[in-house]
């Protein structure tokens, strides 16, 4: 057995657990930010498994010592017990990793200077310093696991002969491991495979592998029995881990179901890359652990080993059976590639790694401390809507109905079963047509509508924008990184007032609603589509763009309008883009006076027809708007390509040619026109010129060398005389077909993510 490290090695071990502890105790979080944390603090106030109280498989010591924590904070009057209670478990988890983990790292490399490189690393990585704010069972399952491998690495270690102490560390191994186990089931996969190699390698005692396997079994039985005994019996509890089962697969994508090198690159970016919060800072971190790799293996075969049995079985689990996008589950492996990144350290001389390791610790924490404060004053985006929502029903006296896209309703259930009821019905959420239970309640009555949306979706784009009024609710850090496969996530609260007009089946305003369209075989080729105007006694000018989708040799089409059944305008589409403003009559849209009987929308149909023998040509209507003739409404006329999303990333563009037009109603105003982009330098070696112009006159010329963001004034006077057009230009364009060798022949200027007109 090695000596004790100097005093000074523990003493700065000890000082990096405090301080990490007060850091965490300081910014533990207001609100519950995940459903697993909701359920853990159900389980808290009522232990019930078969409830998901917590969720199977029960986490009964975890939620055993959750109540005292609860407790103690409740009698001091802590205003959120249990989200304190489970946050404080977490801190202190994390400060109690942090000593044993420095004790395993220094039994298997067997030098102190790389066990404490390896915890100064491990400590500030991102992932695990905010972790340890969570109030989630994943470090205080891992505090103790890293306790049992800390005691099972000295018994394996311990050089001949045997002695009481290797036995008690032996036995200590086995216990802790077994009890990890209660705190969270993954843990068996980190503890079990070095508990079986300490009890089988030679020279163990007899007695010493038996007390191991019996210390293991009763530390299981001691939280196993209860637990079965409180969910009903072994019948009980099986019917709940099956539940629970069969949700943990539904709509998970993982490379045993599916083995596709796509899936299987970005589980190993998620596991190794991603917990940095820093593709720069993952990637200089794995490649030195990597040499580190290779100069352990050098000076000790043993140690790699060891190494590969404590980490290995859970790095086949975690990237075969999880989900990889919830990046805390990668958590247990951070504290492998930071020593094995300390070992390559460890070779420099110690002025050289101490400014190494202080730069890369330095990098880490820029990165892991803003997003642990802003987690630590920021609710949980849901409950900040929720909280809302109950204020301002309170203070208006309203009742609203509320809506909510299908993910958000699913994944707030636990959420608002924690919160308490919310001020108003709730509308049903059928995937992927949420937005016509909207459209059937603003037909039906004028009550006060709010919704509940994804930031990802795009259907409310067949919703008026002139009549809501919306709030988003983001997390302050990237939660990709830090809240990975964390539910609920962050959504926008619209307010409804009465739109003055909603669209219902057939329309392609975004590639969501195209696809929806064209799934359920609707589009104005083949039946109308169908819309809703809000009655008025004033006139109105419409908005319809689209294209027709037929090849360069196809007939025009005929586009046919009506409002309640008499048509309104007809006009023919040659193939390729069209847009244009149809006035609209007060008389259209009910005139005055109102006719009391009759509906308050009136009913909107587009459709197609052939002007030459055969079929329709099909047809997709991309842009709609109507509003009274003083309002300021814009369209994008030729020179656009289609709308295309980004279902990762959530952003949407369109591209844009050489010579793009924006058609803008100014109502007699000056106009302000704001043009967003990606940076050209991602298609073009060299900076194109980006010319805004309104017939004579250059409003603006620009070369673009990054993402840009250009705004300018257009005079009331230019646009009048250029007649509404706004014209985007650049000198430089691609085809893509020349490119990638295909047949698309699209002139290809610039990326653009919005236009807009105020």
């Amino acid at each position: 057995m090695s000596a004790a490290p100097p005093r000074l090695t523990i003493a700065a071990v000890v000082a990096i657990a405090l301080l990490f502890l007060v850091a965490h105790l300081y910014w533990l979080p207001p609100t519950l930010e995940d459903v697993d944390s909701v359920n853990f603090a159900m389980g808290v106030r009522q232990f019930d498994v078969a409830r998901h109280q917590p969720h199977p498989p029960g986490y009964p010591v975890y939620i055993a010592i959750a109540k005292f924590s609860t407790a103690a904070l409740r009698t001091v009057g802590v205003a959120t017990p249990e989200v304190a209670g489970l946050a404080a478990l977490s801190a202190t988890g994390g400060a109690a990793i942090i000593v044993a983990a420095f004790v395993f790292f220094r039994r298997l490399a067997g030098d102190d200077r790389v066990a404490l490189i390896g915890v100064i690393l491990f400590a500030c990585s991102p992932l695990f310093w905010f972790t340890a704010l969570r109030p989630l069972s994943d470090v205080p399952g891992l505090a103790v696991a890293f306790v049992a491998l800390a005691a099972l690495m000295a018994a394996i270690r311990w050089r001949a002969p045997w002695s009481g102490e290797a036995t008690r560390a032996l036995l200590l191994g086995a216990m802790m491991a077994g009890i990890s186990i209660g705190f969270r089931s993954q843990m068996a996969v980190l503890t079990v495979p070095l508990l079986l190699l300490a009890v089988i390698r030679p020279g163990v005692p007899g007695r010493a592998r038996v007390g191991a396997i019996a210390a293991f079994v009763v530390a299981n039985l001691a939280w196993a029995v209860p637990l079965i005994a409180l969910t009903g019996g072994p019948g009980g509890y099986l019917a709940a881990l099956g539940s629970q089962a069969g949700e943990d697969f539904v709509g998970v994508v993982m490379l045993w179901t599916n083995p596709t090198p796509r899936v299987a690159i970005f589980a190993l970016l998620n596991t190794f890359v991603l917990p940095w919060d820093s593709s720069w800072l993952g990637g200089m971190v794995m490649a030195v652990a990597l040499v580190g790799l290779l100069v352990l293996l050098r000076r000790s075969v043993s140690a790699v080993l060891l190494l590969l049995v404590t980490f290995g079985p859970y790095a086949v689990f975690h990237l075969l059976f999880q989900e990889t996008l919830t990046v805390r589950y990668a958590l247990p492996l951070v504290p492998a590639v930071a020593m094995l990144a300390a070992v390559t350290l460890g070779q420099a001389r110690p002025v050289a790694s101490g400014v190494v390791t202080a730069a890369l610790a330095v990098i880490a924490l820029f990165h892991g401390v803003p997003a642990g404060a802003g987690f630590a004053r920021t609710p949980n985006p849901v409950v900040s809507a929720f909280s809302e929502m109950k204020l301002m029903a309170g203070a208006s006296r309203v009742a609203p109905v509320i809506g909510m896209h299908r993910r958000v309703l699913t994944e707030s259930r636990r959420a608002r079963e924690w919160e308490g009821q919310l001020p108003g019905p709730l509308l049903p959420a059928p995937r992927d047509y949420e937005w016509l239970e909207l459209t059937r309640t603003f037909k039906d009555s004028d009550d006060p509508v709010w919704f509940l949306a994804d930031p990802r979706r795009t259907d409310l784009a067949l919703i008026d924008r002139e009549y809501r009024r919306t709030r988003g609710y983001r997390w302050p850090f990237n939660p990709a990184v830090y809240l990975g496969g964390g539910r609920p996530g962050q959504v926008d609260w619209h307010i409804f007032e009465s739109p003055g007009w909603f669209l219902e089946r057939g329309w392609a305003l975004t590639p969501e609603i195209a696809g929806i369209t064209e799934r359920d075989g609707w589009g104005p080729h083949r039946q109308p589509s169908i819309g809703w105007i809000r009655r008025r006694t004033g006139d109105a000018l419409m908005l319809l763009g689209g294209r027709h989708l037929g090849g360069a040799s196809e007939p025009p089409v005929r586009i046919v309008m009506s409002l309640d059944d008499r048509a309104i305008e007809t006009f023919e589409v040659r193939p390729g883009y069209f847009m244009r403003f149809i006035p609209i009559p007060a008389s259209a849209l009910g005139g005055e006076p109102i006719v009391l009987e009759r509906s308050s929308h009136a009913k909107l149909a587009v459709h197609a027809e052939a002007t030459a023998p055969g079929p329709v040509p099909r047809v997709g209507l991309e842009q709609f708007n109507l509003q009274t003739a003083d309002v300021v409404q814009f369209g994008l006329s030729d020179g656009w390509f289609e709308p295309e999303y980004n279902t990762t990333t959530a952003r949407s563009w369109r591209w844009m040619s050489e010579s793009a037009v924006v058609q803008v109603h100014n109502a007699g105003r000056d106009v302000t026109l704001e043009v967003r982009g990606e940076s050209p330098l991602r298609y073009f070696e060299d900076v194109p010129a980006f010319r805004i112009s309104s017939g004579s006159q250059v409003l603006s010329e620009t070369r673009p060398a990054a993402d840009f963001t250009v705004q300018v004034t257009v005079p009331a006077a230019a646009l009048a005389a250029a007649q509404g057009r706004v014209v985007l230009t650049s000198d430089k364009f691609f085809i893509p077909g020349e490119r990638q060798g295909s047949a698309d022949q699209r002139h290809l200027a610039l990326r653009i993510y919005s236009v807009t007109v105020r």
